[in-house]
């Protein structure tokens, strides 16, 4: 039995706390003190960011746990160790030595699969957690684990109703993941995010533009890091293993965290950076026609990827779809503003927007060309050069079929 499985129809009321997590955590023991973990949160940048962190710690021989959300395909993307996913069966047992304490502390979802990673990475004696942050901070079950460092990638609008509708607001929820005598890493030196760091930690946190340097370029359609200084540590020049222009701040974080915990080689920093792969994002799936997904699922990282798709791909179309809760809308006014055609497609999803919303909004916006999918494996039969973008969810059901397999 997989996890989603047993909470599949199953909506626990959500109340944000730490009570229920705690509660459970303590339940069986601690684990999650057995072992030392780097949280990383923000609005966009964790999953590349914990994938650059993750590949450079194990280059240097240490044994990762690495927890990762949301999945594409299968839940065994959640646990990772030594960078690969967990087996069907070492799943299926966590899920059924540990139902018992899901319903006792009646936790969520999410709540669940931290339980079962900090039970699997004590239990597997890892050396290091990888832990990405799934909402906020302030709240969030991944709080539980007791980091050496906790990194901020940035703040953007996103999860308003849980988070805050102002920016300033969902800075403060996400810093909620510090706390007293952990370095606290900050991936933007912008406002609000280093404004109210400084406001409620004062000048310790470590922050890019400030306390580290680096530039990056484009050689398409790679990233390239170059002049990463940080104290005595110093990168000159390394291609990066994921696509995108925004993959060099990625990087970069990633990099100076990982300093935080170990004494870094360079070149094994190089290797991991380069040999770095992180399903749905950016992810070329197939050459000719060029086909590429990637997760990217509200307004500020549409645009990035617009902007980027502009400087490395010319003529790509964009197939859409959008999760209600999520501003999608927005989203796709970014993508008329670049582009005059589109495909909609809906995902399986419970929160998928129907295509015929999907369609009234296009039309609205008036897109020259809309045109319909009826379901994200039609992606495969376009002629046309496309990425797939809106929701993570889409990324996955365009990786589900025959012709990709996910690791």
């Amino acid at each position: 039995m997989e996890l989603w499985d047993l909470y599949r129809g199953r909506d626990y009321h959500i109340v944000p706390t730490l009570e229920r997590i705690e509660r459970a955590v303590k339940f069986i023991g601690n684990p999650q003190r057995e072992f030392p973990a780097i949280l990383v949160g923000g609005t966009n940048g964790k999953g590349s960011t914990c994938a650059f962190l993750e590949r450079i710690l194990r280059e240097h021989g240490f044994k990762t746990g690495w927890f990762v959300s949301p999945h594409l395909l299968s839940e065994r993307e959640r646990w990772r160790i030594g960078g690969e996913p967990i087996s069907e069966s070492v799943l299926r047992a966590y899920v059924e030595d540990l139902r018992s304490v899901f319903e006792r502390f009646e936790l969520t979802y999410f709540e669940a699969t931290v339980l079962i990673a900090v039970k699997l990475f004590a239990d597997q004696d890892i050396d290091i957690a990888v832990m990405e942050v799934g909402m906020g901070g302030r709240w969030d079950g991944t709080k539980v684990c007791e980091p050496t460092a906790v990194v901020i990638t940035n703040v953007q609008r996103d999860h308003t109703r849980w988070l805050g509708d102002t920016v300033w607001d969902i800075a403060g929820e996400k810093l909620a993941l510090g706390r007293e005598g952990v370095p606290l890493v900050l991936g933007d030196a912008r406002y609000p995010l280093f404004a109210r760091a400084f406001e409620e930690y004062g000048p310790d946190p470590i922050v890019a533009g400030i306390d580290f340097t680096y530039r990056g370029s484009l050689r398409p359609p790679f990233a390239v890091l170059e002049d990463l200084k940080f104290g005595s540590l110093y990168i000159d020049r390394t291609k990066l293993g994921l696509l995108g222009r925004w993959q060099v701040d990625n990087s970069a974080l990633a990099v100076v965290s990982a300093s935080l915990f170990a004494d870094l080689d360079l070149e094994k920093v190089k290797t991991a950076l380069r040999q770095t792969r992180w399903e749905g994002r950016m992810e070329v799936l197939r050459d000719s026609p060029l086909l590429i997904v990637d997760g990217s699922h509200n307004p500020d990282a549409i645009k990035r990827v617009m902007a980027e798709l502009d400087s490395i791909f010319s003529g790509v179309e964009v197939v859409f779809t959008g999760l209600e809760g999520k501003e999608w809308k927005e989203s796709m006014e970014i993508i008329r503003r670049h582009r005059d055609s589109i495909f909609l497609t809906e995902v399986s999803h419970y929160r998928g927007v129907p295509l015929a919303e999907l369609e009234s909004v296009a039309r609205e916006l008036s897109f020259r060309r809309v045109e319909l999918l009826g379901n994200p494996s039609e992606v495969w039969e376009l002629e046309e050069d496309v990425i797939a973008l809106g929701s993570l969810y889409l990324v996955g059901e365009v990786r589900s079929g025959d012709r990709v397999s996910l690791i």
